[in-house]
Parts: C-alpha cells; sequence; structure tokens
C-alpha cells in the first residue's frame, strides 16, 4: 500500500516555455539518492485523485528535494505544476522510489521500474559497481537530463574528485533545462557537455540533427576507460545509443537505462 505524505512547494525555477523545477520541503522524509523519484499526487475538490512520477533533480537537502517537470500536451497532472501550483501550496508525494538508476550504484541489482511523468521503465546491468574511481558518462535526451542532473549537483557535493562528461540532446538550445547551471560548471572547468540539437542548430558549428553513431562514438568517454554509463531520455534514443554500445564494446553491466514513456 502506498503511503503519501505532504510536502510544501518551497521553490519553483522556470527551466523552459514548458518545463519547471520545482523544490519540496517534506518533513521527515528520510532523503533519496541521486537517480530516484517520487511520485506526485493532486486531489481536485470533488475528491478525484491523479498521481505521476517525477524524477528527483536535487537532493543535496536530504528533506527537501526538487524534481523536474515538463509539460505534456495532454497530460492530467503536468500542466497544473508546470503552470498553477505556487509557492506555499502542498501536494501529496510518495516515496523515494527506483535503486536500479542511483548514482554512486549500490553493490546490489535490486529495484523497481517506475513511471516517470510521461511513464517510464529502469534496467541496470548486473553487479553494480561501488567503486568511486571509476569515470561516469552521462547521456540525456530532453527531460531526461533531471535524474542525471542530481548526479552532477550531487558529485559537486560529495564526490568532486569523480570524473563526469554529460553528453545531451534536445530540440533547440531553448529546449535546455539548468542551462545557467551548466554555464557555471563549465567555466570552473568542472563540467564538459557536449550537445546536440535535434530541431534547431545551436552556436556552433553542427547543424541541427539527430546524433550519429560516429559523433556518440566521438563525444564519450572511450571503452578502455571503463565508464560507468547512465543513459535517460525516450525509449527510442535509449535503446539505440545502448545498442552503440554494445557494439562498440562497452560492457552490458556497465550500462544503465532509464526510459522516459510518452503515455
Amino acid at each position: 500500500m502506498t503511503t503519501w505524505q505532504v510536502a510544501t512547494v518551497v521553490a519553483a525555477v522556470r527551466e523552459t516555455d514548458t518545463a519547471r523545477s520545482i523544490w519540496l520541503h517534506i518533513p521527515g522524509f528520510p532523503g533519496a539518492r541521486a537517480g530516484q523519484h517520487i511520485d506526485i499526487k493532486l486531489t481536485a475538490p470533488d475528491g478525484y485523485s491523479t498521481s505521476r512520477s517525477y524524477s528527483l533533480s536535487d537532493i543535496r537537502e536530504g528533506d527537501t528535494v526538487a524534481v523536474g517537470v515538463e509539460e505534456l500536451d495532454d497530460g492530467e497532472v503536468s500542466p497544473f505544476l508546470v503552470h498553477d501550483l505556487e509557492i506555499g501550496e502542498q501536494v501529496e508525494i510518495a516515496g523515494p522510489i527506483g535503486m536500479q538508476f542511483v548514482w554512486p550504484p549500490l553493490d546490489t541489482g535490486a529495484g523497481a521500474d517506475k513511471d516517470n511523468g510521461a511513464g517510464a521503465d529502469s534496467d541496470t546491468g548486473r553487479g553494480a559497481d561501488t567503486d568511486p574511481t571509476r569515470p561516469v558518462q552521462l547521456v540525456a535526451g530532453g527531460s531526461g537530463i533531471t535524474p542525471l542532473m542530481a548526479m552532477i549537483r550531487l558529485r559537486e557535493t560529495s564526490r568532486p574528485e569523480a570524473t563526469m562528461r554529460l553528453l545531451y540532446s534536445a530540440r533547440s538550445p531553448e529546449q535546455v533545462f539548468f542551462r545557467d547551471e551548466f554555464a557555471a560548471l563549465a567555466a570552473a572547468d568542472r563540467l564538459r557537455v557536449d550537445w546536440f540539437f535535434t530541431r534547431t542548430a545551436g552556436s556552433g558549428p553542427r547543424p541541427a540533427g539527430r546524433i550519429t553513431r560516429e559523433e556518440f562514438a566521438a563525444a564519450i568517454l572511450p571503452v578502455a576507460s571503463r565508464p560507468l554509463l547512465y543513459l535517460c531520455g525516450s525509449t527510442e534514443y535509449v535503446d539505440t545509443l545502448g545498442e552503440w554500445l554494445l557494439d562498440a564494446g562497452y560492457p552490458i553491466d556497465d550500462i544503465r537505462i532509464e526510459r522516459f514513456l510518452a503515455a
């Protein structure tokens, strides 16, 4: 049986025209791991309620966490969270949920599939490695950046020595989440980000379009460096890139995939 807790909105930041980061204070919340999610439930005055799952994008404050929400055209929950939910208002939450996509990784494969906003499922390579010296390659598509941002933020506060690289594909520069934070990390030489825009080109020489196998291979950490790889985005996106990784010789045990499903 799901246990619901009351959470209060304490801050919110507009990420794009259709996306928002929301910070929730949850008294007694046990804390979470980077890569987990929570369920958020809304209840109408007539008693009708519905819930959706959202990845945590910030876990550093213990009982205050952030979620990233992108509006879905036909969504029941996301339009309200993105456009109408105000600071001081309350929602119900359940979680944290999911142990298969976390960083630092655990030494067990235990976990559960999840539904994230539009729906999601998780899988992981077997035999998760807790070696803190291993480099990490993050690969995001669209709003799939949200759980990866929790990992990036946690790295800055708890494992600053860890090597971490990000490949981020979005429709356009205007659809990038956390733009200011990425700019600050890049300026401080704390994070390399490789950008790929599919519909509107960025400021660099690359034209808009989907990433190619050759571009992907050139951008990510080499197999010889034994990286842990976290992929999050649409099913087509992460499944394609996951196959490319296997073809290139990256061990399946080192690849962790989170699928954001359209539903």
